[in-house]
């Protein structure tokens, strides 16, 4: 600053200094009055906000109370109770048929007699009740629903509030607060416990909140956690809440400031005795002051017109010297855009034109190198797509390879095993093997699809061990568990039979007792966007060793293929993961001389998608 000074001329410094005595002085004496004024207009609002709030504490209060009072009304009422218990302890059609429409009136006297209920209902371990004037929302469970969830904790009150929500048990999708009540019924033989919600509506509360807008920015009320019901929405109410209790004392009115979105505001607190809840009203400073508007206008225009008559020579001398800066910076800006093409010219060979020259330079370079980039660009994109359908038809060749390569011993089995059925036992163990054989061989093919439905799959697998039980009698047992539901999803072919071979082969052939083959699916539940699907194939034979399970397991989770271990089960998950990805594939457990189970894990696709 010292030095700016001196550099200065004489008659620069005095228009500075003056200049800047005066706008310091301005300032001061303005920024003051200022000061003053706001607080006293802060403490006019302060006592106002306090009366407004109280008096819509009282109100809500009454209308939330009046809620309570019905409610107590209704579950203490003598009629109501003997009809519920009627029904419950002889829930016959009879008197369900009673307890609907006498229990449905009192819902509507419940709900018609004040504005802020919108809905209610009664869920009994019998049944639920309602006054069908809604729409059910029949998807909904009481026993699921947090309603009953929380009661299952220890030493929670009768009477749960809730924040708002979309409504669960109505498919209107009102925005409501639940409350719910839990009671006894007298004469009861079972007991227990029954419960009753009331759903207020948020619209309403909204609606009384309203005319109180013209007092406070922002109104709302949150619940003791913190949690919003109604009103202004986008305030941080837990922070709301942490900033008054340190001035709340048995639930009065409190009174503190709040920072959002960086404006200012001054807050009132107040609680509901019924529920708890706390109301807040915010009133932004910036907009309590707006009548001091003209006082600080005032000040500014005083300052400024300080401040350009300090200024007013050192613009004129310096703009003859920073005009061509000045066009320069602007050329320097479109550049900054993305427009290379632009250009400065300035005749003068001083300072300005040498930086001139290496601006232009400098734009043809960068101009050059953009083009070279570009030319790059399109290349290394040529070279990716390439690349990409390359590793397509490698995929696609190894898939249609590995599919090939299924063994065919099992045909020679097939042929040689009709041979001597034939001529041992006649024509009819001929013809279940030909019907197998042909089913077994049709969906083999399945005129070169690649996936099939897992319904076909069953089929597939259960032609083989049709075939195969006919060739081991009463050695060989299967059974196959699928829910019908699950018939429809779509799988890779010929995944399950070589599964079944390799139970049969390795394990109940080796058996002296008779051996067991059953197959399972399932669906499993990953997260909201996707499934799996689970097949298992288990058979009561040998069983692996623990050294040979882990060394197999190992080999199937690494995509790698152990000839010497059964090359169709690494032929299936070789495949599986070829044609959906490595997150898929198969997986064996055993228990060594008693059962081995191999899992197949596959999206769950279903037939269209």
């Amino acid at each position: 600053m010292k030095r700016f000074l001196n550099n200065l001329k004489f008659k620069s410094k005095i228009l500075f200094i003056v200049g800047a005595l005066f706008f310091v002085t301005a300032t001061v004496g303005g920024i003051t009055y200022y000061h003053y004024a706001a607080q006293d207009v802060e403490k006019n609002f302060k006592a106002g906000a306090e009366d407004v709030l109280t008096q819509l504490t009282d109100t809500l209060d009454l209308r939330l109370n009046a809620v309570e009072m019905r409610v107590r009304g209704l579950v203490s009422n003598t009629t109501f109770m003997r009809t519920m218990v009627n029904y419950l302890n002889k829930p016959d059609e009879k008197n369900r048929v009673k307890a609907l429409g006498e229990v449905a009136s009192f819902l509507k006297d419940l709900e018609s007699g004040e504005s802020l209920v919108h809905s209610s209902y009664i869920y009994t371990d019998k049944g639920d009740f309602e006054n069908f004037i809604r729409m059910r929302n029949w998807s909904f469970d009481f026993k699921t629903s947090k309603f009953y969830q929380v009661y299952q904790e220890q030493g929670v009150l009768a009477v749960q509030w809730f924040p708002t929500q979309k409504d669960e048990i109505f498919k209107d999708e009102d925005d409501v607060i639940p409350y719910v009540r839990r009671f006894t019924l007298d004469g009861y033989y079972h007991g227990g416990y029954q419960y009753l919600v009331v759903q207020l509506k948020k619209a309403e509360l909204d609606r009384i909140l309203s005319g109180k807008y013209g007092y406070f920015d922002q109104l709302l009320i949150v619940n003791e956690n913190g949690e919003f019901l109604a009103g202004s929405d986008g305030v941080n109410t837990k922070k709301l809440i942490e900033i008054v209790k340190p001035s709340v004392k048995n639930g009065s009115a409190a009174e503190s400031t709040y920072e959002q979105n960086k404006i200012k505001y001054l807050v009132f607190s107040d609680t509901l005795d019924t529920t708890g809840w706390r109301i807040f009203g915010l009133r932004s400073r910036d907009s309590l002051l707006g009548s001091l508007q003209s006082l600080r206008v005032l000040i500014a225009e005083f300052t400024v017109i300080i401040f350009l008559t300090a200024f007013a020579a050192l613009l004129l001398v310096s703009n003859s010297l920073t005009a061509a800066l000045t066009r320069l910076e602007k050329r320097m800006s479109i550049v900054q855009g993305g427009d290379f093409e632009v250009r400065f010219f300035y005749p003068y060979q001083d300072e300005v034109g040498s930086l001139a020259r290496s601006f232009n330079c400098m734009l043809d370079e960068i101009e050059r190198l953009v083009k070279k980039q570009d030319e790059t660009i399109q290349e290394l994109k040529r070279e990716r797509d390439f690349v990409a359908e390359v590793q397509k038809q490698k995929r696609k060749a190894e898939l249609k390879a590995l599919q090939a390569q299924i063994n065919p011993h099992f045909l020679y089995n097939t042929l040689n095993a009709i041979t001597w059925q034939a001529a041992d036992k006649g024509e009819e163990e001929i013809s279940i093997l030909s019907s197998s054989l042909g089913r077994f061989f049709r969906i083999s093919l399945s005129k070169g699809a690649e996936v099939i439905s897992l319904r076909e799959e069953i089929e597939h697998v259960t032609s083989y061990l049709e075939i195969q039980s006919i060739r081991y009698g009463a050695k060989l047992n299967y059974d196959v568990e699928v829910d019908s539901s699950l018939m429809e999803y779509k799988v890779l072919k010929l995944i399950l039979q070589p599964l079944a071979e390799n139970s049969i082969y390795h394990g109940i052939k080796e058996k002296a007792q008779a051996g067991w083959i059953h197959i399972r699916a399932q669906l499993i539940h990953i997260d909201e966007d996707s499934d799996r699907l689970q097949i298992s194939v288990w058979d009561n034979g040998l069983g692996i060793a623990y050294d040979m399970l882990k060394k197999i397991n190992n080999s199937l989770a690494h995509g790698e293929t152990n000839l010497a271990d059964g090359y169709g089960i690494f032929n299936v998950n070789e495949r599986i993961r070829l044609y959906y990805s490595e997150q898929y594939g198969l997986l064996y457990e055993s228990e060594e001389g008693e059962w081995t189970k191999a899992i197949l894990t596959l999206p769950a696709v279903k037939a269209g998608n």
